[in-house]
């Protein structure tokens, strides 16, 4: 896969994304005439989303990809105030039946990286992220500006926090954040392997802060796949599902956990599904890739 080559080499020469002060909340641009549309109901809200990819499942290389191009399609963009990945801050004292060694940790972090920025790039702008923060190397920088999304949280414009991965940043950012306004966060699930997986918070913790919890159910089920319910992105000649179909193609082949072999994963993609079609007001928590196709190849 040429282009998943070509996206490690380049990982270190790619800069984050531009510095621009936060805006106050605009309403959605009115929806375009489409079926896809029809399924859109965005909530009131910011979104910010704390990524795992790095021990022990890869799934986020191709799973983040995907959430950002849902997000762009639902003309949600400017919704995302925040975005993080390697959140697993110790990834050797995981605690699943399948580890990683340092070598492969490291590369995991270098295509992750280079893949959310490369999302980020062809699904942006997206005008409210400061900056992508690895976790693993800019941890209180990550911390800092997840504190402010959620200090800027209100009644009338909560901060929904999609958690792709362990806790423990979101517990770290919610004990320094201003007590008030950690009412006013979401805090949205899939699995309770993500939840109980913590080294330094337990999810008990993290719901202590006052925080609302949102579990939608494992996106597996419908969204841990046989490679071929995406062979309509294989060959696509556009350069967003191109790169969907080389992560989550480059996930499968990653060779450190077993059940990603012949499976195409982008579960955490679920959460956003979820947000984008009404959130706790109806939003569909039964996505598959047939859905995602709908709204990803709508025009």
């Amino acid at each position: 896969m040429k282009s998943v080559l070509q996206l490690i080499l380049v990982s270190t020469a790619l800069s984050a994304c531009t510095s621009i002060p936060n805006k106050q909340h605009k309403e959605a641009p009115s929806k375009p005439e489409s079926i896809a549309y029809e399924h859109i109901s965005l909530p009131p809200g910011n979104l910010a989303v704390v990524i795992d990819g790095n021990s022990p499942d890869p799934d986020d290389i191709g799973a983040t990809p995907v959430l950002l191009a849902l997000l762009q399609k639902a003309q949600a963009s400017g919704r995302l105030v925040h975005i993080s990945h390697s959140c697993d801050l110790d990834p050797f004292r995981n605690k699943a039946r399948y580890q990683i060694d340092a070598e492969n940790e490291s590369r995991r972090q270098r295509v992750l990286d280079s893949s959310i920025h490369k999302a980020l790039e062809i699904f942006g702008p997206f005008e409210e992220v400061r900056q992508l923060y690895n976790c693993r190397t800019a941890q209180q920088n990550a911390i800092d500006d997840l504190v402010a999304a959620i200090n800027n949280a209100s009644a009338q414009e909560p901060l929904w926090i999609i958690e792709a991965g362990e806790p423990d940043l979101i517990g770290y950012a919610l004990q320094a954040a201003n007590a008030e306004n950690r009412m006013f966060v979401k805090v949205v699930s899939h699995h309770p392997a993500n939840d109980n997986s913590g080294d330094y918070f337990t999810w008990q913790q993290i719901l202590d802060f006052g925080v609302q919890e949102y579990q939608i159910g494992d996106q597996n089920v419908g969204l841990q796949t046989p490679v071929d319910a995406w062979d309509w992105a294989k060959d696509s000649e556009d350069e967003g599902i191109s790169l969907i179909w080389d992560m989550m193609a480059y996930a499968e082949q990653d060779g450190i956990v077993p059940f990603q072999t012949g499976k195409f994963d982008c579960s955490d993609a679920g959460m956003i599904y979820w947000w984008i079609t009404g959130a706790d007001k109806g939003g569909n928590k039964n996505a598959t890739p047939e859905d995602i196709k709908m709204i990803l190849t709508s025009e």
